[in-house]
């Protein structure tokens, strides 16, 4: 059961915080986190650029060496073979590896993810207060303080409230609000509350 209160000064929500949505969150801020520390896109283009010349240039090798020391000498193929006859070769255990690395890799993805799940306690109670100075989650086993100065963006993802940091990020899910109509103005609220701590926003 959630609970809600507003006044002139705070915002108290509470919710259950759930494992399945907390990884989530987590995930998703990763990436977040990840795109703004990666390169800027001039260089993630030249790099690509880059890389497509390599492979280019190392296909031909490649079915040469294999064509000399592989597939001539010890499948015992005609020496007339040609480049394109390789490639048809060598795409079918090419797709197959790659059905496999998909399958293993997906696989390995959803392990992780249980793991992660299960390493967070399920329907613990989390209160929320929201006021001009910063916002607190506070639960039994945890409490967390964020000054506005502490936080570089806010927004409105998958039905949640969410709260990024530098390398963190925490939530205020939908089921803390007794409809979306109080969501998007409770979200107007902490938005009001952000920018009037932080007068240039990033």
């Amino acid at each position: 059961m959630t609970t809600g209160s507003e006044d002139d000064h705070a915002i108290t929500v509470s919710f259950a915080r759930q494992p399945a949505e907390h990884v989530a969150v987590m995930r998703q801020a990763g990436r977040r986190f990840a795109a703004r520390q990666s390169r800027n896109a001039q260089s993630t283009g030249a790099a690509f650029f880059v890389s497509a010349i390599v492979v280019g240039a190392a296909l031909p090798v490649s079915f040469h060496l294999l064509r000399e020391y592989l597939f001539i000498p010890v499948f015992g193929l005609s020496p007339s073979i040609g480049k394109g006859d390789m490639a048809i070769i060598w795409l079918v255990p090419t797709l197959i590896l790659y059905a496999l690395i998909l399958i293993y890799s997906r696989w390995l993805g959803r392990r992780r993810l249980a793991a992660m799940q299960a390493r967070i306690r399920p329907d613990v109670h989390v209160i929320v207060t929201i006021t001009p100075e910063g916002a607190t989650w506070n639960s039994k086993q945890s409490s967390i303080w964020l000054a506005w100065g502490e936080i570089i963006d806010i927004g409105l993802r998958d039905g949640r409230i969410e709260f990024d940091l530098e390398s963190f990020a925490a939530y205020i899910p939908a089921s803390a609000f007794a409809s979306q109509a109080v969501q998007q103005a409770a979200f107007a609220r902490i938005l009001g509350f952000w920018r009037a701590a932080n007068p240039v926003q990033p």
